[in-house]
């Protein structure tokens, strides 16, 4: 598995530029960043993404966590680690809550959002999650959802959730393009730099879709 300072390093060899290498590290956080949160789909091939339609979640940041209802408000943050892809929204009693598709569909069933009772749908939306009813008493709700990938800091950190033999290709590959694109592109666009790196990178993305269960890809659009 790829440490960070192994990361670092390969990418230093393909910018070899003292003046951006203090910078590698914070572009290579920034990629796994990116890919746990979703890239437009290469699915249909590098020059065609699929329109509207991200990569998946990364099976690796899928989590469990818990909210606290408010009494007089229908809605609470969402978890601190919270990155996407609200899959499971399970009452106090173990009950499946209804997620909806949008908050515009949401606040069309709900448009005064001051329901008073059970909470029977909810919608995730900016970081918050709303729902009606509004309880009497505050309920605990239990989320299924990808977190946030935990950037590295020291040497010997790893990519979290980045599959393992993919960590080199995507992130070095994608730290060189970001770098390129700080050092050489200008007003007559990218340079060859920039584009031999943007393309392997993506072509390394596109591996990684295809490696990720059939599954978690149809849960992409949520």
């Amino acid at each position: 598995m790829a440490t960070f300072e192994s990361l670092i390093a390969r990418a230093n060899v393909l910018v070899d530029d003292d003046s951006i290498l203090d910078s590698l590290g914070d572009f290579i956080n920034q990629g796994v960043s990116e890919i746990a949160g979703g890239m437009p789909s290469l699915l249909d091939g590098i020059e065609n993404p699929i329109p509207n339609t991200l990569t998946p979640p990364l099976p690796e940041l899928f989590t469990i966590g818990t909210v606290n209802t408010a009494t007089d408000a229908a809605f609470v943050s969402m978890p601190i680690n919270f990155h996407r892809n609200l899959q499971l929204v399970v009452s106090s009693t173990g009950s499946e809550i209804d997620i909806a598709d949008s908050l515009i569909e949401f606040t069309e069933t709900y448009p005064l959002l001051n329901k008073s009772g059970k909470v029977s749908e909810v919608a995730e939306h900016g970081n918050k999650l709303y729902y009606q009813g509004i309880p009497t008493n505050s309920e605990t709700l239990t989320l299924h959802y990808y977190r946030k990938p935990i950037d590295m800091v020291n040497d010997t950190d790893v990519p979290d959730g980045i599959p393992e033999h993919l960590q080199i290709s995507l992130l070095v590959n994608f730290a060189a393009w970001i770098a390129y694109k700080q050092l050489e592109d200008g007003i007559e666009g990218e340079t060859p730099n920039t584009i031999k790196y943007k393309n392997l990178f993506l072509e390394a993305l596109r591996t990684f879709e295809l490696t990720i269960p059939s599954y978690t890809r149809g849960l992409m659009l949520r």
